[in-house]
Parts: structure tokens; sequence; C-alpha cells
């Protein structure tokens, strides 16, 4: 639980919406264009949609047992993006765009 409050205290979760088309994951939550939380149960690779989004978006991938944050730089709006975590099983990726703070 302490991994979720420190995370639903980074994100703008009033202006969040359930978007499952979002991502091939199907859970997503997202002000589209300004912030995209991603779970992926499995791991592995998710396509994101982001093509009405220009970006950029700074990326972090979070291990939702642990609650590490590994901030991996950014990736471009515009399209259909596909990010891979750097480590396998359960992650969470958190996009937010860069003047979004």
């Amino acid at each position: 639980m302490g991994t979720t409050r420190r995370l639903a205290e980074r994100i703008n979760l009033a202006t969040m919406t359930p978007r499952p088309d979002a991502a091939s994951s199907g859970y997503c939550l997202a002000d589209p264009g300004k912030e995209y939380l991603i779970y992926l149960p499995q791991g592995g690779v998710v396509t994101v949609d982001l093509s009405k989004a220009p970006g950029p978006f700074a990326m972090e991938w979070i291990d939702p047992r642990s609650g590490t944050v590994t901030q991996t730089g950014t990736v471009s709006g515009g399209a259909n993006r596909t990010l891979k975590p750097r480590s396998p099983g359960e992650t969470v990726v958190y996009l937010r765009t860069v003047e979004n703070r």
C-alpha cells in the first residue's frame, strides 16, 4: 500500500480516467496528452497510444512490490510507442509530459 500511496500523491488522480484502449496491457489510467499510468501484470512489452499527444514524456518504471522507481529517460509522443521494462515481471510504467510535475 505504501507504493500505491506514494504514486497517488505524485499523479493528478482527479483528472485521470480508465483508458484500457490506450495500452496493449488493457490497464491504463490517463489524462490524455499529460499523464499515463500503465500496469503490466505479467511484465513484458507494452504498446501505448500516444498518437494524439505531442510529448515528450518522462518515463519511469515502478516495481509495485518493492516501490523501486527507475527513471529511463523520455519517449516521444505523436504515435504508438512500444516500451520494454528493464526487468521482468509485474511492473508499472508512468509517463508524464516533461512540463508536468
